[in-house]
């Protein structure tokens, strides 16, 4: 049985290793002509997948990936500074506290 407790260690495990990663060596995310790919894209699409192959480990690396741009999302980041401006990690933080209050709701698909 797929507990909430797996999914927050996965998904804060994600988030902590993204930005350790990214802190360690920024590099700019791809870019297709003049649309440019940033991890949260690749987290949408980890969470549809989870979901449609009822992976919870799949959902819980994509929700990762996309609520740690989240914040930069909303606060119309522009470089990489701002992804670790003290909004942009509070906000984060704020976003993995309320993940944390609401995983066991999360879940329930996968149980």
């Amino acid at each position: 049985m797929v507990t909430s407790d797996f999914f927050f260690v996965i998904f804060f495990a994600t988030i902590l290793i993204t930005r350790l990663l990214l802190f360690i060596k920024p590099i700019p995310s791809p870019t297709v002509g003049h649309f440019r790919i940033h991890h949260y894209m690749y987290g949408v699409v980890l969470i549809m997948i989870g979901l449609i192959f009822h992976s919870v480990l799949l959902f819980a690396i994509g929700f990762g990936l996309f609520i740690d741009e989240l914040t930069y999302l909303l606060m119309k980041g522009k470089n990489h500074e701002d992804n670790y401006s003290k909004v942009s990690l509070v906000g984060t933080l704020i976003f993995i506290i309320l993940v944390f209050l609401l995983k066991d709701y999360l879940v329930i698909l996968f149980r």
